[in-house]
């Protein structure tokens, strides 16, 4: 799991990478790194899912998620799109700082003609976790795709594909971020934290594993982001919210027991 920082220095330097992080992002998209990547596969959860759970679920339950709804996309495409945001994710802004276009949800998509997908595909699915659904101790009551399924619909993709060794050399994958809801459906349906922890090796595994099986089809670079400081997350402060000081972080409010 993400550290949180319990110092006002750690606090203030965390802040500064934050403020260069953000100026480099910015900077990049007023000049798209062309040429860099011709394509993003991207794999994840709700963080990353530019509209794949909706069609899963129209699917699986014939429910349709909050992500349909407004707010949702409010500011930016204004109009609902599946994404959890009112705007853009961040593998929008990394898609528009490498001057390609948005990635569409492979499960809404998958049936579309080869150009449909000749800048990349969104295979992240909201509620998805790193564990198989088959995971013991873990209820996944959102989807029962996980990062195994996601992979397995990337492999379909590629053998529709004759070029797919370039394409993966030239393609950036993002694969994550992912695990997060393993831990969360876990802490909601009861487990302590010595449980949770034990989900960690296993969804570290998962992820691995995944890397390697794209690694050997012929995947370069890869780009792996963290699961956040959930002890900060507002769903977590909600869950678990007390009147015990010791607790929270002094300087951020977060829980510092689950960081």
């Amino acid at each position: 799991m993400a550290t949180c920082f319990s110092s006002s220095s750690s606090w203030l330097k965390l802040q500064f990478i934050i403020v260069v992080f953000l100026f480099a992002v910015i900077s990049s998209i007023s000049s798209p790194v062309n040429g860099c990547f011709t394509s993003i596969f991207s794999f994840g959860d709700s963080v990353s899912d530019t509209g794949n759970l909706i069609e899963i679920s129209n699917l699986e339950i014939g429910k349709i998620p909050h992500s349909a709804f407004p707010p949702n996309g409010r500011t930016f495409f204004h109009r609902p799109t599946g994404r959890f945001c009112d705007g853009r994710l961040v593998i929008d802004i990394l898609a528009e700082a490498l001057g390609l276009p948005f990635l569409p949800p492979y499960y809404r998509y998958k049936n579309a003609t080869s150009e449909k997908f000749e800048n990349g595909v969104n295979f992240a699915v909201g509620g998805a976790g790193a564990l198989n659904s088959s995971f013991p101790g873990i209820y996944n009551p959102i989807t029962v795709i996980s990062l195994v399924d996601e992979v397995n619909s990337f492999k379909q993709f590629l053998n529709l594909r004759t070029d797919f060794k370039q394409l993966l050399r030239n393609s950036l994958i993002v694969m994550g971020e992912i695990g997060g809801n393993d831990y969360s459906h876990a802490f909601k349906q009861g487990k302590s934290i010595e449980d949770v922890r034990n989900f960690v090796p296993p969804v570290v595994d998962s992820i691995t594993s995944s890397i390697n099986e794209l690694i050997e089809l012929g995947a370069v670079t890869f780009l792996v982001p963290g699961n956040f400081p959930i002890g900060c997350s507002a769903s977590y402060l909600t869950l678990f919210q007390g009147s015990d000081k010791d607790q929270y972080d002094p300087l951020t409010g977060c829980l510092t027991w689950l960081c």
